[in-house]
């Protein structure tokens, strides 16, 4: 009785062994399967669907070692062929960027100062804001750095107010900016000058009620200890449309400078990785 049982006992471990060792085979299989799918997917260039398949081989057969192995070299190719594909992509984008840039800085009556010893970056004006054919005048002037940076400044000349709040307002509706991140002034010949500058992104509104209203009358009014009011000249409104134009072409063209950098450096990440583990590979061999 006691054989009987051993040789039973023995029967289905040895019917177990059998069993495990098909169902292991059966995994590859499907997992070979599924790699191919996201080879050929690799192939025709769906990426996306090729990183899917990888994925849910990774997850459902964590056992099919070979396949495995096989899947996070694909993985890497796959990574290494999209990154590339972003980068034609970015620098076809850059290309067509530049060339609206030029056409824009031909055409708009742009000015552009940058002192070599003391700035990194230049600012690009309008001729017509231009100080020295501003003498007098009080106004809001723009200008744009190469980043792409849009800074509005309120010019005031006459007796001190003090000034550290703008509002715009055209047709019953306003915008007003408390935020000033420079405010500078001077006194020359019995006369102030008062100069507040915002920058876009922090200012509250006031650029983008201008632009989005530069068909109307912008009157301006400047707070502090005092107030003054004027209408904006509409050379001025012009202007500032003009060069919050120029800040989000700059904008769009510095992102996609950063994130071609940024692929780039994906690229060689993934290259690096690829040589060391084609590096073990070989001394495992």
């Amino acid at each position: 009785m006691n054989l009987v049982k051993k040789i039973s006992r023995l029967f289905i471990a040895i019917v177990s062994i059998f069993v495990l060792f098909a169902c292991s085979e059966s995994i590859e299989e499907q997992a070979a399967t599924v790699l191919q799918s996201a080879r050929e997917a690799y192939e025709i260039g769906d990426f996306q669907g090729a990183k899917m398949l990888l994925d849910s081989l990774k997850v459902k057969y964590p056992k099919a070692f070979e396949a495995r192995r096989e899947a996070l070299k694909l993985t890497r190719e796959v990574e290494l062929a999209e990154q590339q594909r972003s980068v034609e992509y970015f620098d076809s984008m850059l290309v067509a960027k530049r060339g609206e840039l030029e056409n824009v800085l031909k055409v708009g009556g742009f000015t552009f100062e940058k002192d070599e010893k003391y700035q990194e970056v230049g600012n690009f004006m309008i001729a017509s804001q231009a100080p020295m054919k501003n003498i007098g005048n009080s106004y809001l002037r723009g200008q744009v750095d190469e980043k792409g940076v849009l800074t509005l400044t309120s010019i005031y000349r006459g007796r001190p107010i003090s000034h550290n709040r703008v509002k715009v307002s055209a047709e019953g509706s306003s915008a007003e900016s408390t935020n000033p991140f420079n405010i500078y002034t001077s006194k020359h010949l019995g006369v102030t000058t008062e100069r507040v500058d915002f920058r876009f992104g922090k200012d509250e509104g006031i650029i983008g009620f201008i632009v989005l209203n530069n068909s109307k009358t912008i009157k301006v009014e400047l707070s502090g200890k005092s107030t003054y009011s004027y209408t904006m000249r509409k050379d001025d409104v012009k202007a500032i449309s003009s060069l919050y134009n120029l800040s989000m072409l700059l904008r769009s063209i510095d992102e996609l400078e950063a994130s071609r950098d940024e692929a780039m450096r994906h690229i060689e990440f993934v290259k690096r990785n690829k040589r060391r583990s084609e590096s073990t590979d070989s001394i495992a061999k």
